[in-house]
């Protein structure tokens, strides 16, 4: 259970420290499609130079194949598009809140699928964290009263969280047994920079990769954040489940206010500091109904 806490606790943290070097290179001049393509760069390479040295090579078949190409388009390509197209359109408290309902939409899809089955518990604790996450959103972000988007934008926006949850669900339900998480992620890295780079080229756009030099360390910590995330993430989604690895998303949110406090001389008030509490009750909550669903499991077996 301490493994299991610790894992989502770093998972969390380790979010909220890439978002806050993604927030530190933007206001050094650094475009988002920048950042993502050299960190991809860097998290491919390092996974490549790991493999190299060790012998340790993805395996390759058509199953894994089709594994890291579906993971890789779905958790990282075609969100990022579509944040990318999104994001500049909706007011930020919009936006977050919109990706806050990860959680509900991995439960919803995971029930769906059989993966999860419909009880109270599991409901309420995401509602819990969904109840959190949105009073820490509106506690640290600031709300234009006079922003106003269409509801075109507002419908793709929900397309970002529907993506991600479809690649959680995915991810912890179709894991390949051949291969290790440290596999996963390698792949995953080397699509998207192998697309990064063909996209970069093709737009032009990587004629700004030189302003990756105006905030190196930025750059650095993105690299080594996603990096351990991305391992963090696999390694939680295929042995707890989508649904428990979707609440990191509302525990990133507490770190996020945490580092914004430190970093940016954001102001915490009591809501977040409630708010931070309903999220650890949501978690709390959900892995007692996982401990009695073990139990009840076990004492299947045994009869």
């Amino acid at each position: 259970m301490a493994l299991k806490s610790g894992l989502l606790i770093l998972l969390g943290l380790l979010w909220s420290v890439r978002l806050s070097a993604i927030k530190a290179a933007g206001l050094a001049g650094i475009p988002v499609h920048v950042v993502v393509a050299v960190a991809a760069l860097g998290i491919a390479a390092f996974f490549s130079m790991r493999a190299a040295s060790l012998r340790d090579w993805p395996p390759l078949s058509r199953e894994v194949v089709v594994f890291y190409a579906l993971s890789g388009t779905l958790g990282f390509l075609a969100p990022f598009v579509l944040e990318s197209a999104v994001a500049p359109n909706l007011p930020v408290f919009l936006f977050v809140v919109i990706i806050a309902t990860m959680p509900l939409v991995t439960l919803l899809l995971s029930i769906l699928v059989g993966s999860e089955q419909l009880r109270t518990l599991p409901i309420l604790a995401v509602a819990l964290g969904f109840a959190g996450a949105v009073a820490i959103v509106w506690d640290t972000t600031r709300v234009g009263t006079a922003e106003q988007s269409s509801a075109l934008w507002v419908t793709a926006a929900f397309g970002v969280p529907l993506l991600y949850a479809i690649n959680t669900v995915f991810v912890a339900t179709r894991w390949p047994a051949s291969t290790g998480p440290v596999h996963v992620a390698h792949a995953q890295a080397l699509i998207v920079a192998t697309a990064a780079v063909l996209g970069s080229v093709a737009s032009g756009l990587i004629a700004d990769w030189h302003l990756v030099g105006l905030d190196l360390p930025a750059m650095g910590l993105i690299v080594v954040g996603e990096g351990l995330a991305l391992l963090v993430y696999l390694r939680i989604a295929r042995e707890y489940g989508a649904t428990y690895v979707s609440f990191a998303n509302y525990v990133s949110m507490i770190f996020a206010a945490i580092l914004g406090a430190v970093w940016f001389d954001d102001q915490l008030t009591r809501l977040t500091f409630g708010a931070t509490v309903l999220i650890v009750a949501a978690v709390a909550l959900y892995q007692r109904f996982g401990q009695n669903k073990q139990m009840k499991c076990e004492a299947t077996a045994m009869e």
